[in-house]
């Protein structure tokens, strides 16, 4: 399709402030084809198009070519099609459902109050690095089996992974940074192969952690069986880079989005204090209209004609959800962050995905925050930004590396 639009999602105008930038391409070219200087692909923003046709024809639109502009580390693990994608995906979705993620709730509140704690030792400081950062790092380490001391080694990892997969168009430019975090997470695969051969055990499974092994996702991946066998290596580095980085960075988002916005506007932030009841609306409401990933990719695996433009096999097409969640015959006044939204309506977004690829973390992100908001408006009311901040290196992630705020 051609139009006299332009549209560049690199544009530092669009970087900054991308939710009227691609509610805007959704209204007047909502099927865009982008060519740029370094990358080139199409961009759809009709929100049932995406839910309805992309999402759900894995035959046509492929992930295992990587959620990226450019191609990236394909076809293994998590990052497949189906039906590989769904019985590796089902090894570990039990644990992650939102019933079984409450195990963690404890945790998760306990490490948000000892931050806070920390906070209220002075008056004002980054919000990132202080709060929204050093939260789910903690509960991704948690949850994986790391130590928490590992924390910020795994944020500069997670960090200049996602810059080099998702923000740096060179073909296999994250090459260099995989030794080092390959290296780390096979010495911890073989420290629980090691307890299970120390134990004297050579066919492990489920039963074995929680006593032989710790109860963690590594643990759990050592012992699963994909069509009868083992994880190779590859599945089970793949499973240790979903967590690294999906556990983190968007959860990061998500958090300080949401607080940004509440306190933006004062009268919202007040509301949520004097209403907790308000937490899940704002979440839900957070994900619509600042959704951490801005959009996710798909390869085509053979030639498509849509919207009168034939689109080669293997060309790249952009799921705006950005654009999508702030479709007008989805959400009344879709372009206001609103807490009187019906919550049954704000959770229509598209921000975590739909279909198979639906984001195996939601409900243990969204346990997060809701437990970050919670206490952070109980211990915290008075807080306060106390600048503009930064947002993240990666054009299609939308978040605040630097959230400078003030409390009392």
């Amino acid at each position: 399709m051609t139009s006299e639009f332009q549209f560049d999602p690199l544009d530092p105008a669009v970087m900054n402030n991308p939710g009227p930038a691609y509610a805007e391409l959704r209204e007047r070219c909502p099927f865009y084809h982008y060519q740029g200087t370094d990358y080139e692909f199409f961009i759809t923003s009709d929100y049932r198009e995406i839910k309805n046709e992309i999402l759900k024809k894995s035959d046509v639109w492929s992930f295992k070519f990587g959620n990226a502009a450019k191609d990236s580390m394909s076809d293994v693990g998590f990052v497949t099609d189906p039906p590989y994608h769904e019985e590796f995906r089902a090894l570990f979705a039990p644990g992650l459902l939102p019933k079984s993620v409450e195990v963690y709730a404890g945790r998760i509140e306990a490490m948000a109050n000892e931050l806070i704690d920390n906070m209220l030792a002075h008056g004002g400081g980054d919000l990132h690095d202080e709060f929204t950062m050093p939260l789910p790092v903690r509960v991704m380490c948690m949850v994986l089996g790391a130590r928490q001391e590992m924390a910020p080694q795994y944020k500069h990892w997670a960090d200049t992974l996602q810059a080099l997969i998702f923000h740096d168009p060179e073909p296999g430019s994250y090459d260099k940074i995989l030794p080092d975090i390959f290296a780390h997470f096979d010495g911890l695969v073989q420290q629980r192969r090691d307890l299970l051969a120390a134990a004297g055990i050579e066919q492990p499974g489920d039963e074995h952690v929680g006593s032989v092994l710790p109860d963690d996702y590594l643990s759990r991946a050592v012992v699963a069986k994909m069509q009868g066998r083992p994880l190779t290596q590859a599945e089970l580095r793949n499973v240790c880079l979903a967590f690294l980085t999906g556990g983190q960075e968007t959860t990061t988002a998500l958090i300080g989005n949401c607080v940004w916005r509440l306190l933006e506007r004062r009268e919202l932030w007040e509301r949520v204090c004097a209403d907790p009841a308000l937490i899940d609306v704002a979440v839900e409401e957070s994900l619509r209209f600042d959704p951490p990933a801005l959009a996710h990719f798909r390869t085509a695996l053979c030639p498509v004609r849509m919207h009168d433009t034939e689109i080669p096999e293997r060309a790249k097409l952009m799921l705006s959800f950005v654009g999508a969640n702030r479709d007008p015959a989805v959400f009344d006044n879709p372009n206001e962050f609103r807490l009187d939204r019906p919550l049954s309506q704000a959770r229509q977004h598209l921000s975590f995905g739909f279909g198979t690829h639906f984001c195996l973390g939601s409900a243990l992100a969204r346990l997060e925050a809701k437990t970050a908001l919670r206490l952070l408006t109980q211990r915290l009311p008075r807080l306060r930004l106390a600048g503009d901040g930064e947002r993240v290196i990666p054009f299609m992630y939308w978040g605040r590396s630097k959230l400078p705020v003030a409390w009392d």
